[in-house]
């Protein structure tokens, strides 16, 4: 497939069911003291039958979900989206901070989502020191409900999978998280990241771009990721490198899926990432697929065409049905700005150096 020719229906989807969250994490980009949401003074849910027409327009092209938020398990009516997307034939991940499997371990067992990915930032006292107190262990008891509930149903689903993203404050702990902290009989995912951030350089001509080709006025996203390089110039390179590889070793050895995001896992391609040298990245593209096969509904119905910088809608599923905006002529004039060139941001994207092969 050409991936810059027009498709009839996204290949991915992610649907932000809640900006709620029962958390506030200090590196979170959407609920840290820069984040996107912080100091709204109101946070919403999607409406049930909102959500419900989109799955349903969307279904015919049996598309793969992922439920996101803020915290998506505190959305009401979580077991009946996953019922919907998985009687509809199509596969559905549910990222998480964990905090709510212990309550909610029968719903998910019953209503079955493939896959849940769990974020942790680390051994117990360097996750709580970001997430709050008792975290950690609270995460562990949902983790081994849920294996409970699964044995006792018969059921391998959801599958568990744990994300850790690779911090200034995080990167010493990345081997002993792994190999000491867990128990990895009862992980079948992992995930390891790095931490997105972009130069104030980068934010301030990203914005412009959305203010003179598009007419948007703010890029609150994007400007939460804003970090001055400098923040991760003390981080040690070989260590990074080192504790991600023995990770890998035991995950194959375990058979264990394991991603990493970038993909390449070497020392000048960590350093290159966390100096803002992103001219010189193993992985680096000339484009972005993500406008061509991905939509992302934000809990305010806006349609986006990124996960990582969602600043620039493309329509609004309470003012239209889904297929329609996927059709329309906004989306075509994202595309046909990004089939010329990148936003200047995007390369500062961890997931865009992604293996295309995995999610």
């Amino acid at each position: 497939m050409n991936l810059l020719t027009d498709i009839a229906y996204p290949k991915w989807v992610v649907l932000q069911l809640e900006e709620r969250c029962n958390l506030r994490c200090k590196m979170c980009y959407e609920w840290g003291d820069n984040g996107s949401y912080f100091g709204k003074e109101k946070v919403v849910s999607i409406d049930y039958p909102v959500i419900k027409k989109v799955i349903e327009d969307l279904l015919p092209g049996k598309p793969f979900f992922g439920l996101f938020g803020g915290e998506p398990l505190l959305y009401p009516h979580i077991g009946e989206v996953i019922k919907l997307i998985r009687e509809g034939g199509c596969k559905v991940d549910i990222p998480t901070n964990g905090t709510l499997i212990e309550k909610k371990a029968e719903m998910l067992v019953e209503s079955q989502p493939n896959r849940l990915w769990i974020s942790l930032d680390g051994p117990p006292e360097i996750n709580d020191a970001q997430r709050g107190k008792g975290v950690f262990d609270k995460v562990v008891r949902g983790i081994n409900r849920l294996h409970e509930v699964r044995a006792a149903k018969g059921s391998v689903f959801p599958k568990i999978g744990v994300t850790f993203i690779v911090t200034p404050i995080t990167y010493k702990y990345i081997e002993e998280f792994f190999l000491s902290c867990l128990d990895l009989s009862k992980i079948e995912h992992l995930s390891i990241e790095f931490q997105t951030y972009a130069t104030s350089e980068q934010y301030l001509k990203y914005a412009e771009i959305l203010k003179t080709e598009f007419g948007i006025s703010e890029a609150p996203v994007a400007s939460g990721v804003v970090q001055d390089s400098a923040n991760f110039a003390n981080m040690d390179f070989d260590s990074i490198v080192s504790q991600i590889l023995k990770v890998r070793e035991v995950c194959e050895k375990l058979g264990i899926y394991f991603v990493a995001y970038p993909k390449t896992i070497e020392k000048n391609n960590a350093k290159n990432f966390f100096t803002a040298n992103w001219q010189d990245m193993i992985d680096k593209r000339t484009f972005c697929a993500f406008p061509w096969l991905y939509n992302e509904i934000s809990a305010r119905g806006d349609v986006t065409v990124c996960h990582t910088f969602y600043d620039l809608p493309i329509g609004n599923v309470y003012q239209q049905g889904i297929m329609d905006i996927w059709k329309g002529e906004r989306l075509k004039q994202v595309r046909k700005y990004l089939r010329k060139q990148l936003y200047p941001i995007c390369t500062s994207c961890a997931r865009y150096y992604a293996d295309p092969k995995k999610h």
